[in-house]
């Protein structure tokens, strides 16, 4: 089952693809899926009866459904622990932060305007100041500087994103200038620390306005006009994925 050199079959291939993937075994649960939402696994050749009758056993099929829904149930929990167990060996301790600390910020989720490159911005901007501090959730509140607040960066973030602040020595190290915060040049109408676009719809007469939901690093999800997001790396992976060049070959899809 290949796809063409022109790549224009693709669809033909999409029912034989999900058939395939619901009839394979997960190595968590032991099921196909096919097995866990209706209850036994279908075969690719019809079935041919001999007459309208009902099935037998009925209530043995139900009971074999049930049965495996609760094993499938149990070997997800089982692996979570296990990979729980695993993730914890490797993970370290978080960093002891408080209130009035001083941390930098990391910029990995920061979305460049086109033409710049992740790998030539530094890794970290700051210092900046934590006002409040939740390490029940590994969350900190920084005070940030009234530049990077117009941009609408979220000042809640979570400990992965920051750095502790180390002062250095001026015995050691004299005369040392404090450096300036990296100027991204993004104006009020780009966001910062985006993970991704994972939907848009159209609205308005005509469809004229094209809107993308935008799902933060912080967990939340915002839907913004499209000119707010067409200068964004984000967008171009997001139409990538979705095997299109243009904004206009995008599905129309109504709020």
């Amino acid at each position: 089952m290949t796809v063409s050199y022109n790549q224009k079959n693709w669809v033909e291939k999409v029912s034989l693809t999900e058939f395939a993937i619901n009839s394979s075994i997960s190595a968590s649960t032991g099921y196909a899926p096919f097995e866990l939402n209706g209850g036994y696994m279908p075969s690719m050749i019809k079935e041919v009866r001999g007459d309208n009758s009902l099935p037998q056993g009925i209530k043995k099929f139900a009971d074999a459904v049930l049965a495996n829904l609760a094993a499938a149930h149990d070997a997800i929990i089982e692996v979570r622990v296990f990979q729980t167990q695993q993730a914890n060996k490797h993970r370290l301790s978080e960093p002891d932060i408080k209130v009035n600390d001083l941390v930098y910020i990391a910029t990995k989720n920061l979305n460049l305007l086109k033409g710049r490159s992740n790998k030539l911005c530094p890794k970290y901007i700051g210092p900046f100041r934590i006002v409040e501090a939740r390490p029940e959730s590994s969350n900190y509140h920084l005070k940030l500087l009234p530049a990077l607040t117009k941009c609408k960066i979220y000042p809640m973030l979570h400990v992965s994103l920051l750095r502790p602040y180390n002062t250095s020595n001026d015995a050691l190290f004299p005369d040392q200038t404090k450096p300036e915060l990296y100027d991204f040049r993004i104006d009020n109408e780009h966001e910062w620390f985006i993970d991704e676009l994972i939907g848009h719809k159209f609205s308005g007469h005509n469809n004229k306005n094209l809107e993308f939901k935008v799902h933060w690093s912080t967990g939340n999800t915002t839907w913004k006009l499209y000119q707010a997001c067409k200068d964004l790396t984000a967008l171009d992976r997001y139409m990538e994925l979705r095997g299109v060049s243009k904004i206009a070959q995008l599905p129309q899809i109504r709020s």
